[in-house]
Formats: structure tokens, C-alpha cells, sequence
């Protein structure tokens, strides 16, 4: 939907921000300012990855097979990600973001995205179902990558999108979705972000063979826990 840039975005390099920005004090410039008074890196990384573990458990019992998503329950996700962290959490971004060169969406084009996203992308692609598991692959794809070219929130934009494709993943049957083997740097995660950068060209066939993937493990480490 958007298009807002078409460079390579580089892994492991922090968002440029225009305007101003808050930090916690005592973290250098490396920290958000927060709730929770963190001011190392490692730390917030901790927290959140909690953080996203316990919002995953809460949401499977808020959103059923028979549910059509909305921009306001991606609000909920991400409040409920990073509602205990972060004073902003579950509210649009108010800065445009640029790394690596790929600037996303302006800020202000966002709450006209959002209801895009959902009369457009979410309407049609949740609840999601699908007759083979590379049906529902194409589903959860098309709703990823569009979400993160809009990038809505100020942190927290891609596990929030992954947190939103593991309820898919349930509504359609799945034991859920692992996207462990991309990572944050390397091949894997070079590659994500060109499935998603290809999303520009409505392509989402790479984005689709990913998210297969991730199926495919989760359906694997169900079996070997059955057994």
C-alpha cells in the first residue's frame, strides 16, 4: 500500500528519527525512555521478548477462529506487547522512521494506511482459513508484509506484525507459527527483509515461502512433543 522507499534496509541498525526524541537517562541515546527505568540494551531486549511471551498467552484467549481483525485490536496487540514498557504503546507513531536508507511511511499518512489495512487486507485475509497449509501461508503473508510497510508504531512494529501472524496461525488450525530461524542479522534475516521490500510490487510470494517455512517448523515441533 505504501511507498514509502525502495532501498535495502540494513539488519542491526537502529531507526533514524526526525524530530525530537526521548531517551532514558543514563542509556546513552541507546534506550527509549520507559516505564520500567531500563537503560541497557540487553535488558530491553529481555523485557520485551517477556513481554511479547506473556501477551502471546493472553491474546489466544481474546481472539477466536471466527474473528476478523481490525486496525484497533492491532493497537490491543501492541499495548499489550508493550504496555507495560513503553507510555505510548498501542497509539500510532508521531515521527517518521528511516533505516538503512528505507524510509517508511509518513506519520501522518498512517491512521488513513491503518484503515486500509483493515477494509483492504484484514477484511479479506481474517479470519484466516485455508484448505492447504500454503493457502494459509499466502494469508498471514499478505497481512506481514503490508502491516510492516506501514511500520505504525514507534517500536515494537515487527513482533507485533509476528505476534498478529501467530493468531492467524490458530485461527487456522495451526500449533502456532516459528519464525526463529530469521534472526535479527545474517541471510535468513536479509531475507525477510526483502520479502517484505518485494510486498512494494504487490509480490508476496517470497514473504509467502517464509512464512511456509515457519508453518512447517511449528507443525514439526508439535509432532515431536505429541510423540
Amino acid at each position: 500500500m505504501t511507498k514509502s522507499g525502495r532501498q535495502t534496509i540494513s539488519p542491526g541498525v537502529k531507526y533514524r528519527v526526525s524530530g525530537l526524541e526521548a531517551y532514558q537517562p543514563g542509556s546513552k541515546g541507546k534506550v527509549l525512555s520507559n516505564l520500567l527505568g531500563i537503560t541497557s540494551v540487553r535488558e530491553m531486549e529481555e523485557a520485551e521478548l517477556a513481554s511479547a511471551i506473556k501477551a502471546e498467552h493472553v491474546l489466544m484467549g481474546l481472539y477466536g477462529q471466527h474473528h476478523t481483525f481490525t486496525r484497533a485490536d492491532i493497537d490491543r496487540i501492541h499495548r499489550l506487547f508493550l504496555g507495560k514498557i513503553y507510555s505510548w504503546a498501542g497509539t500510532t507513531r508521531k515521527v517518521d522512521l528511516t533505516k538503512g536508507g528505507f524510509t517508511f511511511a509518513h506519520w501522518t499518512l498512517i491512521p488513513e494506511l491503518m484503515d486500509r489495512l483493515e477494509s483492504h487486507v484484514l477484511a479479506k485475509h481474517t479470519p484466516c482459513k485455508g484448505a492447504t497449509t500454503e493457502e494459509i501461508a499466502e494469508h498471514i503473508a499478505v497481512v506481514h508484509v503490508q502491516l510492516l510497510l506501514i511500520h505504525p508504531y514507534r517500536e515494537g512494529n515487527g513482533r507485533t506484525a509476528r505476534l498478529l501472524a501467530t493468531m492467524m496461525a490458530y485461527q487456522a488450525g495451526m500449533p502456532g507459527i516459528d519464525f526463529g530461524f530469521i534472526g535479527s542479522r545474517g541471510k535468513e534475516f536479509d531475507g525477510y527483509v526483502g520479502a517484505v521490500q518485494a510486498g512494494l510490487k504487490d509480490n508476496y510470494a517470497p514473504m509467502t515461502a517464509i512464512v511456509l517455512r515457519a508453518l512447517t517448523l511449528a507443525l514439526k515441533r508439535n509432532r515431536s512433543r505429541v510423540q
